[in-house]
């Protein structure tokens, strides 16, 4: 057998070497004692294990070597090192399930907590009320502090010079509106009734240098937007582009309003980036959104200075 074949190739290597160690020593103690009365054990056989070369004789002091080589005790030696093998491999393999059960403990107690957490916060988000709406004048998008409810057009009544016009065109609503893109109408007339109130297209009039220039006759967006819940309360400041501390700034901008000799509107705050609606261009009958400027000489302190555009900021808490 294999293993046989290098068992006895290992012990006569071994056997090799104490016959050279114990034939000197041998020879050392009969010069001694002159007598040769030691007990050998005589091995025959082939240094190269072969048959064909000459075979020698190999005389070994048995007092001297550590008992005799066997292919028995081979065997015992690779079954203690398989032995040994094992017995790490199951030590490392009860270590890894220890970790791993310990690591499955830890993930699910962490995942509980990740489940509490979100269970929590989403129950907090639920009793809290939702947040307040606003409009965004002049974007068709909302600010990241809040959700958009609807993208629209900003309308109001008719704008134009009193002087110019005839008092008819004074009448209507005050306040401008974002109505919706896509109307829903219970009842649809063909053509125009005197007998009631108008509603126009708010379009961006600048004349001259101004955050509006570049906007000049286009008509202008808005959104409807809803802040985060617990949100309750929306203020519009004129004159600075800040928040009160504690509150949340949904978007910052310019007061706008119609024109001084125009038909009195609300003063809205119109976003600082404004937006335009596409392919639109000047039209004779138009709501007008005009930027607001500061005359000093009408009673106001002195940090207002004339010729200065007011800002404006969309504040909720």
């Amino acid at each position: 057998m294999p293993i046989s074949h290098a068992a006895r190739h290992i012990c006569k290597g071994f056997l090799r070497h104490t016959y050279t160690t114990m034939t000197t020593q041998f020879q050392n103690e009969s010069e001694t004692r002159g007598t040769s009365d030691v007990k050998y054990l005589v091995f025959s056989g082939d240094g190269d294990d072969t048959d064909n070369d000459q075979r020698k004789t190999y005389s070994v002091d048995m007092g001297a070597t550590p008992g005799f080589c066997t292919v028995q005790k081979l065997w015992i030696f690779v079954f203690l090192q398989a032995l040994m093998l094992v017995i790490l491999a199951v030590v490392i393999g009860v270590h890894i399930n220890q970790t791993k059960a310990e690591t499955e403990v830890r993930f699910e107690k962490l995942e509980g907590r990740i489940v509490n957490d979100t269970k929590n916060t989403s129950e907090e988000d639920q009793r809290k009320p939702a947040g307040v709406t606003y409009v965004r004048w002049g974007r068709n998008e909302c600010p990241d502090t809040a959700d958009l409810v609807y993208i629209g057009v900003a309308a109001g009544g008719k704008g134009g010079e009193v002087e110019l016009e005839v008092i008819e065109h004074v009448g209507g609503g005050s306040n401008y509106l974002c109505l919706t893109r896509n109307p829903d109408f219970n009842q649809s007339v063909a053509e125009e009734q005197d007998t009631r109130s108008r509603i126009y297209g708010a379009e961006y009039r600048s004349k001259g240098a101004g955050p509006l220039n570049n906007y000049h006759f286009h008509d202008a967006p808005c959104a409807l937007c809803q802040s985060q819940a617990g949100r309750t309360q929306s203020i519009m400041i004129p004159a600075t582009t800040y928040c009160p501390t504690g509150w949340t700034r949904e978007y910052s901008g310019y007061l706008a309003a119609a024109r001084w000799n125009h038909p009195r509107t609300e003063y809205v705050c119109l976003d600082e980036d404004p937006e335009t609606i596409p392919d639109t261009a000047e039209k004779d009958e138009i709501s007008l959104l005009f930027h607001v400027e500061v005359v000093s000489s009408q009673g106001l302190p002195s940090e207002y200075v004339t010729g200065q555009d007011l800002t404006c900021a969309i504040c909720t808490i």
